[in-house]
């Protein structure tokens, strides 16, 4: 195993139990007391975990957010599980949203070019990848300021969103409960919400590493969402609860089954 995938999974471990301790990744790695402290520093110092005698504990701080080239490489596969169910939810002649977060950026790999869909996103990276099909996409790259994850954003990327209305939207948070959703950044939410009013079908994507997580920003109750598809790491009784409030509910699992 390499070390971004070992990290990503140290991330996942500790964000599900609370904290893990060297001993037990060394047994669970096969690796040396080093290389554990050296994955247990670099997460420290990226503000993922904190640091603790003997191991590492969950950082909660409502209103940050891992950088997103490093959130690319977290629970890839799963995310990749996701936007392959999400990409079944499109009909052709459908007019979409999809937001650039990175499951959105996944996928927009996985869209087919033979898709007849009509497509407006805020990530330059999303309409890349959709404008190089060369098939029936028909791609719009709303503007707006760009940021270093290559979002638009600002005054111009909402009065230009104003203007549409779609038949889907396929969106992100930063985390999700029972009671909602959770951001930590005011864009991606007032977008969100936007959506709300202008798209007959919201479909979240949400891996498990969001599943219980809060954040500083509340966006919206879950049953103003039609769809969430998220992964067999969301807990069982919370899979429960979510089935009474969200009306359609898909959970991927490994074996590329879903449970609906």
């Amino acid at each position: 195993m390499n070390s971004v995938r070992r990290r990503n999974e140290i991330i996942m471990d500790v964000r599900r139990t609370g904290s893990v301790s060297v001993d037990e990744l060394m047994l669970a790695y096969g690796v040396s007391v080093e290389t554990i402290r050296r994955d247990l520093r670099i997460l420290d110092e990226k503000g993922i975990v904190r640091r603790t005698y003997g191991g590492a504990v969950k950082r909660e701080q409502t209103t940050w957010d891992m950088p997103y080239y490093d959130r690319m490489q977290l629970n890839l596969e799963r995310k990749e599980a996701i936007a392959r169910e999400a990409v079944l939810l499109l009909e052709d002649g459908d007019s979409v949203f999809v937001d650039g977060n990175t499951t959105g950026l996944v996928l927009s790999r996985l869209i087919p070019a033979d898709k007849n869909l009509t497509i407006v996103t805020n990530s330059a990276m999303v309409a890349l990848n959709l404008v190089q099909k060369k098939g029936k996409l028909s791609v719009y790259l709303v503007g707006g300021e760009v940021g270093e994850d290559g979002m638009t954003f600002g005054y111009k990327l909402h009065c230009e969103l104003r203007q549409y209305r779609f038949d889907k939207a396929l969106f992100s948070c930063m985390g999700f409960g029972t009671q909602g959703i959770y951001y930590s950044k005011w864009e991606p939410l007032q977008i969100a919400q936007m959506m709300v009013e202008q798209s007959n079908h919201l479909i979240l994507m949400a891996d498990s590493s969001k599943a219980n997580r809060s954040g500083f920003l509340f966006g919206m109750e879950l049953n103003r969402i039609q769809t969430l598809v998220t992964d067999e790491g969301t807990p069982h009784d919370m899979r429960e609860s979510l089935r009474e409030t969200v009306r359609n509910l898909i959970v991927t699992s490994g074996d590329d089954q879903s449970e609906r």
